[in-house]
């Protein structure tokens, strides 16, 4: 069986404004840099980069 502890829960901000709008799980055995993924940001309106914090 898998080790649960390699999965972990991280916030995504917006890189524009700095609102934390997504979570997401990523395991971090296999991912070691900084989650970045291209979401919408209701603030903004637009489609944004939002990094994990």
């Amino acid at each position: 069986m898998a080790k649960k502890d390699n999965i972990q829960v991280v916030a995504l901000a917006c890189s524009d404004c700095g609102r934390h709008n997504y979570h997401t799980r990523r395991n971090k055995a296999n991912s070691r840099s900084k989650l970045a993924l291209r979401r919408h940001c209701r603030w903004c309106d637009k489609h944004t980069v939002h990094k994990e914090s």
